[in-house]
């Protein structure tokens, strides 16, 4: 998953992946390895390196913000450059953004929708991802149903333009 982030008036970029048991975290240029230790309600208690650090979540819409050590951050879900495939139908395959689980399918086959629309709910490192329809379109087919756990990029469902 990626954020950006503005800070002392420079655009930074904030990436969040899976690794085993711990997420490799880069800010930047720097990575980290960031192990979370426990995460309740918009707590998340986590461990970077000798410290263990808590953070509190709360979210506005796109826009997270994040509280940490006495510093807040306010942090937008960047678009991913690649979300979509061109198939041989013509339709485009909504990938997922990170590994994640299913939670709701919003859509059916043959549904018309708008851009913008939530098609798709996934749950990631306890926060909802919204897979939203990036134009005007008609849902061709379902690749995934509630409860089936993701893989970065796995395919989600082929969107057709109308």
């Amino acid at each position: 998953m990626e954020f950006r982030f503005e800070h002392a008036g420079a655009l930074h970029r904030v990436r969040a992946e899976r690794d085993g048991e711990s997420f490799r975290v880069r800010v930047g240029e720097r990575t980290y390895l960031v192990e979370l230790v426990r995460a309740a309600g918009n707590e998340l208690v986590f461990r970077l390196g000798d410290q263990v650090l808590t953070a509190y979540v709360g979210r506005d819409g796109e826009t997270l913000h994040l509280a940490i050590d006495g510093q807040c951050f306010k942090l937008n879900l960047a678009k991913p450059a690649a979300r979509r495939k061109a198939s041989e139908s013509g339709a485009a395959s909504l990938s997922a953004a990170m590994h994640g689980q299913v939670v709701r399918v919003l859509v059916a086959e043959g549904d018309l929708v708008k851009r913008g629309q939530p098609l798709v709910l996934l749950e990631a490192m306890k926060m909802e991802i919204r897979v939203t329809a990036p134009h005007d379109g008609r849902v061709v087919r379902l690749l995934c149903k509630a409860g089936d756990v993701v893989q970065r990029a796995q395919p989600l469902l082929e969107l057709a333009e109308v």
